[in-house]
């Protein structure tokens, strides 16, 4: 399976409402980052593109690649890991889901049709865009999203032909967003 899939993780975020980097935040002594690199590495091997101008990811052995484009959030970020993949097949994740495992990631792909542009999940009836897979010709349509200035991930995956997943109940509290130092603070109670 390796080469033939490029992680994207995006970690480039501004973390306004965090106020520090997500990715190095620390659970079960780990940075976040660090658990998701290692539910990734048995789907992708090394092929682990991090999308951050964050100099401290480097340590982790990893790709690391800066926005091409700045300040135009999730699909910057999107644009800029898909314009640098060379896989058609890109698993994305975002950085602050640091319970992803493996199990869901390999689902994810498995169930991933080639002929969607996009495959993204589910619970309930929220969507997370942010935890799927994308075909690297969606770049394409993320330019032309950056150069119109439209900047809504959701609206440019409804524009294609996608796929949305619902995630088995076993795995829902995986897709959990810690975005707040509150969130965070739950967690390591």
């Amino acid at each position: 399976m390796e080469n033939k899939i490029t992680a994207i993780l995006l970690a480039g975020g501004k973390s306004q409402r965090m106020g520090t980097d997500k990715g190095l935040l620390v659970l079960n002594g780990k940075t976040f980052i660090h658990n998701i690199c290692d539910a990734l590495k048995p789907v992708v091997g090394s092929n682990i593109l991090i999308v951050s101008a964050n100099k401290e990811y480097d340590k982790l052995g990893f790709s690391r690649v800066e926005d091409i484009i700045e300040n135009k959030g999730p699909v910057g970020g999107l644009y800029t890991g898909l314009k640098e993949s060379k896989t058609k097949v890109n698993l994305v994740v975002s950085v602050d889901v640091p319970f992803v495992t493996t199990e869901l990631l390999q689902w994810l792909v498995e169930n991933h049709n080639e002929t969607d542009m996009v495959t993204q999940t589910k619970i309930g009836d929220k969507t997370s865009p942010l935890i799927g897979v994308y075909d690297r010709s969606m770049k394409i349509v993320f330019g032309e999203q950056i150069a119109g200035n439209k900047l809504k991930l959701r609206q440019a995956i409804e524009d294609v032909k996608h796929r949305t997943l619902e995630v088995p109940e076993k795995w829902s509290s995986q897709l959990q967003n810690i975005n707040t130092q509150e969130e965070y603070q739950n967690l390591t109670k």
